[in-house]
């Protein structure tokens, strides 16, 4: 397993991850907008909540400026960085050597939590568009209780992470966890900022 830590494949596996969460997101966006699915399931703002790709989620873009931006970003600092603690960790010794690990758990466990939440809500709003006795469900939740409910469920990770870490300690979940807190860290900022400009209303199946 010692290759998914290496350049090549944290490299890999970001543009992998990367990928498939932005198309996840853009595939449950477009979903949601649907019939009147975007009336009956209400999230008080847009499906994603990093206000870095709200635009380009809103409009249904595949393929967008700051999607393409990040990718390239993330494969080229991520590989450099897994690089440079491998050539530290040959002058410095053990030490350092977990770090590229940890970096890869940071990397894996983040984009897992988010990627399984998309595939939840695709299935969720297939099944509320195409099944009969769901169509009559309608659900709002307002922009606080979004960002609760996803803070929660980051929390819920970070505590599995903590227990892996503890038990196996292994980096990988360390670095899991560690990442995972600092998702926290940014779903409660984002969350002050758009529940203080957002209307009140609302959803039942949170985008990130």
């Amino acid at each position: 397993m010692d290759w998914l830590w290496s350049p090549v494949g944290i490299g890999v596996l970001w543009l992998v991850l990367h990928c498939a969460d932005y198309l996840l997101t853009i595939a449950a966006a477009r979903l949601k907008a649907r019939g009147e699915l975007g009336k009956r399931v209400e999230m008080g703002g847009s499906y994603e909540l990093n206000p870095l790709f709200v635009q380009a989620v809103e409009k249904g873009q595949w393929v967008s400026r700051r999607f393409l931006l990040t990718l390239g970003f993330g494969a080229l600092v991520l590989p450099l960085a897994v690089a440079y603690f491998d050539w530290v960790a040959e002058l410095e010794g053990a030490g350092i050597r977990g770090l590229p690990e940890a970096l890869c758990g940071a990397l894996v466990v983040t984009r897992f939590a988010v990627i399984s939440v998309h595939l939840q809500n695709l299935m969720l709003f297939r099944r509320l568009l195409h099944v009969p006795e769901a169509s009559i469900v309608s659900v709002r939740y307002d922009r606080g209780t979004v960002m609760m409910v996803t803070r929660a469920r980051k929390v819920e990770l970070a505590a599995f992470c903590a227990i892996a870490a503890l038990v196996s300690g292994r980096p990988f979940f360390v670095g899991g966890l560690a990442a995972t807190l600092g998702l926290v860290a940014m779903l409660f900022l984002w969350g002050r900022r758009q529940v203080s400009t957002t209307p009140a209303s609302g959803s039942s199946a949170p985008g990130a």
